[in-house]
């Protein structure tokens, strides 16, 4: 067949360092976008995936940049028991299921939410045939008090008993000034204290500054970053790498030495400007490794 779009394969929207030389277990298949309809190979015969929805192909193209620029996983935010993408028709998760590419879903939840929603979130987990989850806590059900913190690590101890039994690891991501708890490091050491299943999430774009950066590693190493630009003095930013005052060569030579974990790009920017925030994070980390090879 002659195909007047372009050809994509195991895609993902988020780069995850680490994951370059691991077989990702997905069905294998091609989907061809053309100015009409959007067609899925099975066998030797081809099948219009979506006729007359049109926000999938915005997805699709989305995945057609990322392929381009060797981007290997898709964050997608999960909320409210639901899966928050606009470019996709319901059941969302059949069709991000069909499409094929690797994701890691990004859950907002208040503390509460994890007795709410839990098992339905570790149920999408597993039908979508992942085996990791990122939780970042907010506050927007109820005020955060005294003892806001202690629920939450009263949930973190309860949700990783049942992650454990079906092999599923996940992050919990520290807040920034805005969401008030779970953002100091004496915040973070009364959930990690108190559980050793559940790994920590640096959003490095939520620091207020490079000391803040190493109290909140000196808790946790973490396993799972999120990157963007800031400037330190307003609370809460994801710009472009290109702009803000963290500098990621500082970040990866002298706080994150030696790691080795997933790197997401949270940046509101233009596909350019994720490109090169990109290559910018590239450049740090091979740093980074050639200084640490010169200390040897």
């Amino acid at each position: 067949m002659k195909s007047n779009g372009i050809k994509i394969s195991n895609l993902s929207l988020v780069y995850c360092k680490g994951w370059a030389n691991r077989e990702v277990n997905v069905t294998s298949h091609y989907v061809y976008i053309s100015n009409y309809h959007i067609l899925r190979k099975e066998g030797s015969k081809w099948f219009k995936l979506v006729e007359e929805y049109d926000g999938i192909i915005t997805t699709l193209k989305k995945l057609i940049f990322v392929k381009k620029n060797n981007f290997e996983f898709m964050q997608i935010w999960y909320k409210d028991g639901e899966i928050l993408i606009n470019d996709l028709p319901e059941p969302k998760e059949q069709y991000i299921k069909k499409i094929g590419f690797p994701v890691i879903l990004h859950a907002v939840f208040d503390p509460i939410d994890f007795t709410i929603y839990g098992d339905r979130l570790l149920d999408m987990i597993t039908y979508l045939r992942m085996n990791e989850v990122i939780v970042h806590p907010v506050s927007e059900k109820s005020p955060v008090t005294d003892i806001t913190e202690n629920e939450l690590a009263e949930q973190v101890k309860l949700f990783s008993i049942k992650a454990k039994s079906r092999g599923i690891t996940w992050y919990l991501e520290n807040n920034s000034k805005v969401d008030v708890f779970h953002y100091k490091a004496h915040d973070l050491r009364v959930v990690f204290s108190s559980d050793d299943y559940v790994e920590q999430l640096l959003d490095v774009a939520h620091i207020d500054s490079y000391k803040h950066l190493n109290e909140i590693i000196s808790v946790k190493f973490p396993k799972c970053l999120h990157i963007a630009g800031k400037h330190f003095d307003i609370p809460h930013e994801h710009l472009s790498l290109t702009e803000g005052d963290i500098d990621y060569k500082v970040v990866f030579s002298q706080y994150l030495k030696g790691y080795d974990g997933r790197i997401i790009l949270e940046i509101d920017g233009t596909d350019e400007e994720i490109a090169i925030s990109k290559q910018i994070i590239d450049e740090a980390i091979l740093l980074a490794k050639w200084l640490q090879s010169k200390r040897r």
